[in-house]
């Protein structure tokens, strides 16, 4: 890896990773803050006035625990669609946003190859996306140690924010892939963003009733495992492993097209 680009890296995101870190730190020690049974009853009626919305959101389920509660109204539509906003972001800064203002033309007339480049930048974005669900993790973990001490399951917590790493690190190589193909910023954003968005939609769809659930298959939303590991069912792993081979997979798909491919700068 290339450190003095990592370092350029961290100067170009930390703004945009503040932000939404901001934003999703608000909402969870908010509905962490909102843990009490009464409450529980009022968003129970939510569901039943207006079922296909909350279900949409991916909000639905009863939560009989902190560990439930939080994974119900957190993480069917908050630390999905925050997380995948910053990736997306992330990757036009790395990549894109490079190509687009000639920064990559110097970068390439430095004595570093393609592969040390490209790597730096699949480097950058996996820290970067750690960091962001490490820190998410702490705030949590400490929010509710102070507001309902020892009513959290620490280790579900920590593997369901172990397993929303995985699946924002497939979508960080959904963008990736993206970036490294495309020369322009509204093709990568077209790729690299609306996929997701697509799959977020259909996710969101098929959440709405039986006759729609089928849609399930078709979106990678459905490999994360939330319901389980807030039940305690086993079998995660498999998730888990499916999510981060298509990680895997991607990344280095882009890192070979972007190695090959012919740069007009």
């Amino acid at each position: 890896m290339m450190i003095p680009l990592l370092k350029r890296d961290f100067t170009a995101c930390i703004r945009i990773f503040l932000i939404l870190f901001a934003v999703i730190c608000m909402y969870t020690v908010i509905i962490i803050y909102l843990y009490d049974p009464e409450f529980a009853h009022i968003l129970n009626d939510y569901q039943e006035l207006l079922p296909d919305l909350m279900a949409a959101m991916g909000m639905t389920g009863a939560a009989t625990n902190l560990l439930e509660w939080i994974q119900v109204y957190l993480y069917g539509f908050v630390m999905l669609l925050l997380p995948m906003v910053f990736a997306v972001i992330l990757m036009q800064k790395l990549l894109t946003g490079y190509i687009d203002s000639g920064a990559m033309a110097n970068l390439l007339a430095t004595p570093n190859s393609r592969r040390q480049i490209i790597r730096t930048q699949a480097a950058a974005a996996v820290l970067w996306m750690a960091v962001l669900m490490g820190a998410v993790t702490l705030v949590g973990i400490i929010s509710a140690g102070a507001l309902f001490p020892g009513e959290l399951d620490l280790a579900g917590y920590i593997n369901l924010n172990a397993s929303t790493f995985l699946l924002q690190l497939l979508i960080c190589g959904i963008a990736y892939a993206a970036a490294c193909m495309c020369s322009e910023s509204r093709q990568y954003y077209l790729f690299g963003a609306g996929l997701p968005v697509l799959f977020f939609l259909i996710q969101a769809i098929a959440n709405m009733g039986e006759k729609l659930e089928w849609l399930k298959f078709f979106t990678i939303f459905t490999l994360l495992p939330c319901n389980r590991i807030a039940q305690g069912v086993e079998g995660v792993w498999q998730y888990n492993l499916a999510m981060a081979a298509g990680a895997a997979a991607l990344f280095a798909f882009g890192s070979i097209w972007f190695e090959k491919r012919e740069l007009y700068i």
